[in-house]
């Protein structure tokens, strides 16, 4: 026989009350069998909810529980980009049954956008946190890859196309919550929020 769930007996935000007041409130009632419901009603009684927010500067916010939820304002990382150091290229040219053959016209460095165009049957030599040029989607790592002059030979059946490239906001997504309400900020958590570059964070305040 499935016993029916035990309605809210009490409201959270009402003034505190006795244990006498609570026990009589609770029908069946035994101190030596009470059930996790019953405990966890009782508890919310004997205290007064925390409703006041702070303000803290990040470097104090260690342990502290959010108020509110945070919304990233930027996108992590903030466009695609290349895994690892190699070459960049359109997934579409792999081929199956033969190494696929690319020439490396040339070199996207991280911290600045390649600017080039690419025809089929080309290659930019990439690094580690590179922009993927426009229309290139896929990387294969320089260790795995023959090189002979300006050409480059991806053996066979080594990759898919779109290995190897962050997306766009994979990590973090701009205007989409990066913690929520409730969280307790660890030394992590504190790290992401001042990776977003936020000065402060608004938490509950302590009992």
């Amino acid at each position: 026989m499935t016993t029916p769930p035990t309605p809210n007996l009490f409201n959270a935000m009402s003034p505190a009350l006795s244990l006498s007041e609570i026990a009589e409130r609770l029908q069946g009632y035994d101190p030596q069998a009470l059930s996790a419901r019953h405990v966890n009603d009782f508890l919310a009684q004997l205290v007064q909810p925390v409703c006041e927010q702070d303000s803290v500067p990040l470097m104090q916010a260690h342990g502290r529980i959010l108020a509110q939820d945070v919304v990233s304002p930027i996108s992590v990382p903030p466009h695609d980009n290349s895994a690892m150091d190699g070459y960049a290229f359109r997934g579409t040219e792999l081929l199956t049954n033969q190494p696929t053959l690319l020439k490396v016209v040339g070199t996207a460095f991280a911290g600045a956008a390649w600017q080039g165009t690419l025809q089929a049957g080309e290659c930019v030599r990439i690094m580690t946190g590179a922009i993927m040029p426009a229309g290139l989607d896929t990387v294969a790592p320089q260790e795995l890859v023959k090189t002979e002059a300006d050409m480059v030979h991806i053996p066979p059946d080594l990759l898919q196309p779109g290995d190897n490239r962050r997306l766009l906001g994979e990590d973090l997504m701009a205007g989409q919550p990066a913690l929520h309400a409730g969280t307790r900020l660890t030394p992590a958590a504190c790290g992401l929020l001042a990776s977003m570059g936020l000065p402060s964070v608004n938490v509950w305040r302590r009992p």
